[in-house]
């Protein structure tokens, strides 16, 4: 334990960039403790003090204050996390594992040892040959009929059996006898019951991690304030591309970006003691938050243009096989009251008389229904456009393109670049880029709101904010 107490520290005063410090935790400091963890009796005391230095280690990595979610320590990197799991929960799954592999090894010299062991513990406590069932409800941590309380009983199958116990609410770990062999029951994706048996013994680690990961995430999202917008930014890895190897991330947007997603970042708004004024700083609104400064003030509505329009310029050089697209025009040849109607981008083919329109909207991440109401806007909006051409013998396709303000993915954006055709190479690069500009975007705003200091230069001919 103080070995690996030290790797950190030496990762810590190295000179990597922060997801590299993360990365090399992962890689060659968080696997030491599986072999001791895996067959030893480990004192829960080193290991809570290691989940501290670790927990504390990865918070500073990502430049988050120490009342932000420890969550965000435990979850996978394709869900904005670093993937660490507890070092206490490991030593459970661990322990667990190990049983499941010793009792259902191909050797049958190991099974055999590994199953009389068992049978012996069992059999010590309800004082008669215990079946394959009464097995299996011992490690569940079940009563059985008949079972002596035995105290300072430190064997490895007690081990198992407090394991089990222990991770039976946090992972819904318990054993089963089914088919003359010992399974061990968890949960899969999507709360669903997964088996492992001898088959997929080699699986069983890997299960329980993703179990565990799952259950840190779900706490995180069911948290009113620190959750909301992880309850976006983990629907697909795309949205968390840049925490494996931080491309075509600044270490300004690092900084910014996981503490901007927990609602830590220091606004107005954020004061959690005192009565002191919560006002806009800039614009005078009664409730200065990260949504109202990245979404809201008209101050950087210049800068809000300017990252609506990054990701717009990139969709329209997506969709070339279509054609050039009108960009922000009206449509030519509808009505006079619908020339207020301006969609982002509208590619018109009069040979086969289509027509693809897709406005391109930057919502912030607030809550689940975030992106269904963005989407719903659109479509209101631009409904009698496409109902008026549609009257004209033109077969529309309406869509609304949404990446959140700070990086979200949308998966029902997947359609559009199905309808433009973007091919599978470029649609994989786009993105990621797409992602990174408007976080790039939403940090200026930002910096530029509590500092007052201008942080990106106008293009040529753009009116001033």
């Amino acid at each position: 334990m103080e070995a690996i107490v030290g790797d950190i520290a030496k990762i810590d005063d190295s000179l990597l960039a922060p997801w590299q410090k993360i990365d090399a935790a992962r890689t060659f400091v968080a696997p030491k403790l599986d072999f001791v963890l895996r067959s030893g009796a480990t004192l829960r005391a080193p290991l809570r003090h290691l989940d501290t230095v670790i927990k504390k280690h990865i918070k500073k990595w990502l430049y988050l204050p120490q009342r932000a979610s420890a969550e965000v320590v435990y979850t996978p990197l394709k869900k904005g996390g670093a993937g660490i799991l507890p070092s206490s929960i490991l030593a459970d799954v661990l322990t667990i594992a190990q049983a499941h592999r010793m009792v259902s090894c191909p050797g049958e010299v190991v099974s055999r040892i590994a199953s009389e062991g068992l049978r012996e513990a069992v059999k010590r406590k309800i004082n008669r040959e215990p079946s394959g069932d009464e097995m299996a409800h011992f490690l569940s941590g079940s009563t059985l009929s008949g079972e002596t309380a035995s105290f300072g009983d430190a064997g490895f199958w007690s081990r198992v059996r407090m394991a089990t116990k222990t991770q039976a609410v946090h992972l819904g770990v318990r054993w089963a006898w089914r088919g003359g062999e010992l399974l061990v029951e968890s949960r899969g994706q999507r709360n669903r019951p997964v088996a492992t048996d001898s088959n997929s013994r080699s699986q069983l680690i890997q299960r329980l991690r993703c179990a565990a990961q799952d259950e840190f995430l779900t706490i995180l999202i069911n948290k009113p304030d620190q959750g909301k917008v992880a309850k976006l930014s983990t629907l697909t890895p795309v949205s968390n591309a840049f925490m494996r190897d931080g491309s075509f991330t600044r270490f300004a947007d690092w900084r910014f970006i996981h503490r901007a997603r927990l609602g830590v970042l220091p606004v107005n708004g954020a004061i959690r003691w005192g009565s002191g004024d919560k006002r806009c700083r800039v614009c005078g609104y009664q409730l200065e938050s990260v949504p109202h400064v990245l979404c809201h003030c008209m101050h950087h509505s210049n800068a809000m243009q300017q990252r609506h329009n990054a990701v717009m310029d990139r969709l329209a050089k997506a969709g070339s096989r279509l054609g050039t697209p009108r960009v922000n025009c009206r449509v030519e040849g509808v009505a006079e009251d619908m020339a207020a109607l301006r969609p982002d981008l509208v590619w018109r083919d009069e040979r086969s008389r289509k027509i693809v329109i897709v406005d391109v909207t930057v919502p912030f991440e607030n809550g689940a229904e975030a992106f269904d109401n963005a989407r719903g806007e659109k479509e209101e909006k631009y409904r009698p456009l496409a109902e008026a051409l549609r009257a004209m013998g033109y077969q529309v396709k309406l869509e609304a393109f949404i990446v959140g303000a700070l990086g979200s993915w949308d998966p029902k954006n997947e359609r559009v670049l199905k309808t433009l055709g973007v091919s599978r190479f470029y649609a994989g690069l786009m993105r990621r880029l797409m992602v990174a500009d408007t976080i790039r975007w939403s940090r200026d705003i930002y910096v530029e709101h509590v500092s007052g200091i201008r942080q990106f230069t106008l293009p040529s001919g753009a009116p001033p904010n």
